[in-house]
């Protein structure tokens, strides 16, 4: 749990008030934390003298002072500008994306947000040659997937899916014949979002941080939802990349340096959104 430096701190209530569990309270003109303690560090975070400590486990080397806005803001317009002009990539070239860059992307997934912070994701990163080495199983299981023998109440992923299974087998063929990957786009990289099976909300959450990452580095980056079927449905791929049995890819990305230039947003439909 959470530390509280007893002779730092002033028993001003602003860690219980921002406490998610309500798990703090003021005895004697000091916090006391209870049982409850999720370790998100929002008390930490607002403490007006530091007296809120992270636990051991942790770093505390990694909290930053709020000490200048300018590191921590930006400008509405400019971070809308930056989602519209995003594109999902599919041409790459076939230089790999350097350690360094791969590990400010997953920091980014580190610091997104789970659901009562059980940070309960991890990261498997595909290299070249495992990629190019899974892609054939991958396009295999979904053509030859019997979709009629598929329970669509308990599919992870939309049932819809199903419907193109005339695409996987174009696919297939397309590989078989000419060694085209039409599925992962000879994409460079593959980034697997894994955590145990049916969290698919941290994964989502992870998947559109990772996103802006990986294209604020320059990089682009390709959401792979037949991808992450694939993983589902064939017992070769999970074996492949050291699933354990409670485990999913709660979504894939391909990833990398694009070889293609974009020169303008797109235009899409009108939102659709109302105040009750």
């Amino acid at each position: 749990m959470i530390e509280v430096d007893i002779e730092k701190c002033i028993g001003c209530g602003a860690c219980a008030a921002d406490c998610p569990a309500a798990n703090i309270t003021i005895r004697d003109a000091k916090a006391v934390h209870g049982r409850w303690c999720i370790v998100c560090g929002h008390c930490t975070a607002v403490c007006p003298t530091g007296a809120a400590r992270p636990p051991q486990n942790h770093d505390p080397s990694e909290i930053l002072e709020y000490d200048d806005p300018v590191k921590f803001q930006i400008e509405p317009e400019r971070l809308l500008n930056f989602v519209k002009f995003r594109r999902s990539v599919r041409q790459y070239t076939d230089e790999p994306v350097s350690d360094t860059d791969i590990a400010r992307i997953v920091e980014m997934g580190r610091y997104t947000q789970t659901g009562a912070n059980t940070q309960l994701l991890r990261y498997i990163v595909l290299s070249p040659e495992t990629l190019r080495e899974i892609t054939p199983v991958a396009l295999e299981a979904l053509a030859g997937l019997d979709v009629k023998s598929v329970d669509r109440e308990k599919m992870r992923m939309p049932h819809q899916y199903l419907d193109y299974q005339h695409i996987w087998r174009n696919w297939w063929k397309v590989y078989q014949s000419k060694k085209k990957d039409l599925l992962f786009h000879a994409a460079p990289h593959a980034l697997l979002i894994v955590s145990r099976t049916g969290n698919e909300v941290d994964g989502c959450f992870n998947a559109g941080h990772l996103e802006l990452m990986i294209n604020s580095l320059g990089l682009g980056a390709c959401m792979m939802g037949f991808g992450t079927f694939a993983f589902a449905v064939s017992p070769g791929l999970r074996d492949r990349v050291g699933l354990k049995e409670d485990e999913s890819v709660i979504f894939m990305m391909v990833f990398g340096h694009p070889q293609v230039k974009y020169l303008r947003t797109v235009a899409r439909r009108p939102s659709r959104w109302e105040k009750i």
